[in-house]
C-alpha cells in the first residue's frame, strides 16, 4: 500500500492508545497538548479560512509557550510513527466532517475518568482534570488564534458568530466573566457540549463554502485574464 494510502486510514483503538501514552509521557513538554485538546486543534485546522501546514501547527501542539521546543523521540521511527498517527487523526477528522457530518463527535474525557496529565509515578505532578470538554475547545481556539484575523467573517453576523458560542463558553467559562453564564450549572455546560458537533459541522461547511467560492472566482480571474490577453494578441496581429 502506498505512503499516501496509509495516512488516510482510520486510527485503531489501539493507536488511539498509543497516541494517547506518548502526549502523557515524559518524552513531551510540560504544556504539551493531550489528545482531547489536539483533537479539538485539529478540528480547527480541518474547518478554517485557510490551509495550514504541519510545519506550522505542530510547534504548538507540543509546546504553547516554547514554539522551538518538540519531544524527545526515542529515535527516527518513532518520531516518524507519531507524526503518521498525527496526521491519521488529522484526516480522519476531515473525513467525517466532509462525508460523514451527523457522526462527527469531539473526542472528549469524561469527569469520570479522573486525573489527566502525567502520572505520579514518573515523577510529575498529577493534575486534576478540566471540567468536561474545556479541553477539546481550548485546543479549537488555540487553532483559530493561529489565523484570528482570518476568521474574522465567521463573527461578522449574529447567525454565523453564534456557532462559536458553545465552543467559546466552554473553552473560557471557567475562568472568564464574559462567558461564565454560559456554564455555571452544569445543566448549562451539557447543553453547550451538546451543542458542539453542530456547531464544528456548521463551522466546516461555512469556511469550506468559502474556500470553494473563492477558488471558483479566481478561475474566473484566469479565465478574464487569458480573454483578455487573447483580445490584445488579435489586435495586434
Amino acid at each position: 500500500m502506498a505512503e499516501s494510502n496509509k495516512l488516510d486510514e482510520p486510527l485503531s483503538e489501539a493507536e488511539y492508545d498509543a497516541l494517547e501514552a506518548f502526549f502523557g509521557s515524559n518524552a513531551v513538554p510540560q504544556d504539551c497538548m493531550d489528545l482531547e485538546m489536539l483533537d479539538g486543534f485539529l478540528t480547527a485546522m480541518v474547518s478554517g479560512p485557510e490551509l495550514i501546514q504541519p510545519s506550522e501547527w505542530l510547534p504548538v501542539v507540543w509546546s504553547d509557550s516554547q514554539r522551538s521546543v518538540s519531544p524527545v523521540f526515542a529515535d527516527n521511527e518513532q518520531a516518524e510513527r507519531i507524526l503518521a498517527l498525527i496526521l491519521r487523526l488529522q484526516n480522519g477528522i476531515v473525513r467525517t466532517l466532509t462525508d460523514s457530518p451527523t457522526r462527527f463527535k469531539p473526542l472528549l474525557y469524561r469527569p469520570e475518568e479522573g486525573v489527566k496529565g502525567r502520572a505520579s509515578e514518573k515523577g510529575r505532578k498529577e493534575e486534576t482534570a478540566p471540567p468536561e470538554a474545556s479541553a477539546w475547545c481550548e485546543g479549537y481556539m488555540n487553532g483559530v488564534l493561529l489565523r484570528e484575523e482570518s476568521w474574522e467573517p465567521l463573527y461578522a453576523s449574529e447567525a454565523t458568530r453564534d456557532w462559536m458560542l458553545p465552543i467559546e463558553a466552554l473553552a473560557y467559562g471557567d475562568h472568564d466573566p464574559e462567558y461564565l453564564d454560559w456554564v455555571d450549572t452544569e445543566e448549562k455546560r451539557l447543553g453547550m457540549i451538546d451543542e458542539l458537533p453542530i456547531a464544528a459541522v456548521l463551522i466546516h461547511r461555512f469556511w469550506l463554502a468559502r474556500r470553494s467560492g473563492e477558488g471558483i472566482n479566481r478561475a474566473e480571474r484566469r479565465a478574464q485574464r487569458r480573454e483578455a490577453s487573447r483580445k490584445v494578441r488579435q489586435r495586434l496581429h
